[in-house]
């Protein structure tokens, strides 16, 4: 080759980020964004009222069953490829550059919404329950007002956006800075769980719907809140099938982590570690507080609560509660137990936002890095080691996101589950991308830390098979649950809304990197070539 020809890929050898993330916090990560806290409540909160005839715990353990061989997936692409960017890197290298970059544009597309969703989730279920269980036990009323202010659209914004720029700030301040943070305060949740799963399990359920009745007056509710239940349907297993969208909405996301591949320490082991261990863990302990508090306050009243999740009033209340403040009712006049669950139970409701926030300006680095989006986002600075140009660019999009939820545009809000039918289609892909990597790319797989073979075929690859299968049928069930289903006539929607921004999303990625191949082109450059090279770390 002449001289001439010889192309330098990449304008440097290093991203600039460093590796600061250990074991230990990458599993904390993936921990967090499975979100044990929100998890419970969610399904609480949805599936009894929702799904008649479904069994709550099965509906977890068919999550757990669905989302393992996608975190192996995942999990064994960040040990063999650990760089920034995550499956956008993978998919891009292994099949097509465009392919990964619309799935990786996907992935931020509904990750900035997980930034703006969470925020809200500090006031609308955080603060909002912390203030009610605190006011019912002191019995004072100025603490019940407050709380429900919280659920206000405008205090719900207010909160939503210090938040985003409290996280902002300190993502620009250093990545350890937030793996600090994010470890102590996990303690404080993880604590928190321990604490509920233990009084559910010690509570009193012959006394609970007196004990219930008695909180949801004194938060100034009706007198016999227990008497608004619903009898147990016969056990459904198609209902307890559909029911594991509330599950899945958790433990598919243990994979986070593989953004932040270049900065993470002994990969192969911190990943697996915070991937599949992740769910494990998240799913184990999920299974306990909801049994525990099935066996304490029974299926008839929380299907009662939660039928009436969307109409508060019928309680008399500005919100129904969630399961921190069910718990708290079955001790009343208990002010260390209403402090412990309600203080605890705040710090699950916002940690989506951090992790998808740092995630998100990964991805847009390592876009950069590839001549995608221009060279000023993936710049790096040299003592604090954060991609500021890229944070700023976050946080507005988790802005915006967050505006939309509460706010929204005419008739138009986010919805909390909307996109993951959606986002499923990217984890797909890498499912693919994980069957012919070893293949496509043999130099790279057989030099990485993950070249097992069964019979000669790369264990890579036969995962790879069954996560494609699992992911399928996992599109299938977002596809048709008739509660939260891309295709049903009873969401919240009810229309094909959500069905043209899935389609719209995925478009206007491939839109993006042909104009960005289009132009770099103009310029002279060849961005295929970087397709060609794994990128730096």
């Amino acid at each position: 080759m002449a001289a001439s020809d010889e192309v330098k890929v990449f304008t440097r050898q290093a991203t600039g980020l460093t590796k600061e993330i250990g074991t230990l916090d990458t599993f904390v990560y993936n921990v967090n964004n499975q979100n044990i806290g929100i998890g419970v409540a969610f399904v609480l909160l949805f599936v009894p009222g929702f799904y008649a005839g479904a069994d709550l715990l099965q509906g977890i353990a068919i999550a757990l069953l669905l989302a393992l061989p996608m975190a192996l997936v995942y999990s064994f692409f960040a040990s063999a490829i650990p760089r920034s960017g995550g499956d956008y890197v993978y998919i891009s290298r292994s099949i097509h550059p465009l392919l990964g970059f619309m799935a990786s544009w996907n992935w931020v597309a509904w990750m900035t919404v997980y930034i703006g969703v969470p925020a809200a989730y500090f006031a609308q279920y955080g603060l909002s329950g912390l203030f009610r269980v605190l006011g019912v036990a002191t019995a004072n009323r100025g603490l019940i007002d407050i709380a429900n202010k919280f659920v206000e659209p405008a205090w719900i914004l207010a909160v939503g956006t210090i938040l985003i720029v409290f996280f902002a700030v300190i993502f620009a301040i250093g990545t350890r800075t937030y793996f600090r943070i994010q470890n102590a305060v996990f303690v404080v949740g993880l604590f928190g769980v321990a604490i509920a799963i233990g009084l559910a399990f010690v509570g009193s359920s012959a006394d609970f719907a007196r004990n219930f009745d008695t909180y949801v007056s004194a938060a100034g509710g009706i007198s016999n809140a227990s008497s608004v239940t619903i009898e147990s349907a016969p056990y459904d297993g198609q209902q307890t099938i559909f029911s594991s969208t509330l599950a899945q909405f958790i433990v598919l996301f243990a994979i986070t982590s593989s953004f932040l591949g270049g900065e993470v320490r002994r990969a192969r082991v911190s990943q697996l570690v915070g991937m599949p261990g992740g769910i494990l863990f998240v799913s184990v302990f999920m299974i306990l507080l909801v049994a525990g508090i099935v066996q304490l306050v029974g299926l008839p009243i929380l299907a009662g609560i939660s039928a009436n999740y969307f109409s508060p009033d019928t309680f008399g209340l500005a919100f129904v509660p969630a399961y921190n403040e069910v718990l708290a009712a079955a001790f009343p006049g208990n002010l260390v137990v209403a402090f412990l669950l309600g203080f605890t139970f705040v710090f699950w409701t916002y940690v989506w936002l951090p992790i998808n926030f740092i995630a998100s300006t990964r991805a847009l680095l390592a876009w950069s890095l590839d001549g995608l989006l221009p060279a000023r986002v993936s710049e790096v600075n040299e003592e604090r080691h954060t991609p500021t140009v890229a944070i700023v660019i976050v946080a507005i999009l988790g802005w915006i996101s967050l505006y939309l939820y509460t706010m929204g545009i005419g008739d138009f809000k986010l919805n909390t589950l909307y996109g993951i039918f959606g986002w499923i289609l990217s984890f797909l892909m890498c499912a693919i991308a994980a069957i012919v990597f070893p293949y496509r790319l043999r130099a790279v797989f057989d030099s990485s830390p993950v070249n097992w073979r069964i019979g000669g075929i790369p264990l890579m690859s036969i995962i790879g098979v069954v996560a494609t299968a699992s992911l399928l049928y996992v599109e299938y069930i977002w596809w048709a649950d008739p509660v939260n289903g891309l295709d049903s006539t009873t969401a919240v929607l009810g229309d094909d809304r959500m069905k043209i921004a899935t389609v719209v999303v995925l478009a206007t990625g491939a839109l993006w990197y042909l104009g960005a191949r289009f132009v770099q082109a103009r310029r002279g450059v060849r961005i295929e070539r970087a397709f060609a090279e794994i990128p730096p770390e």
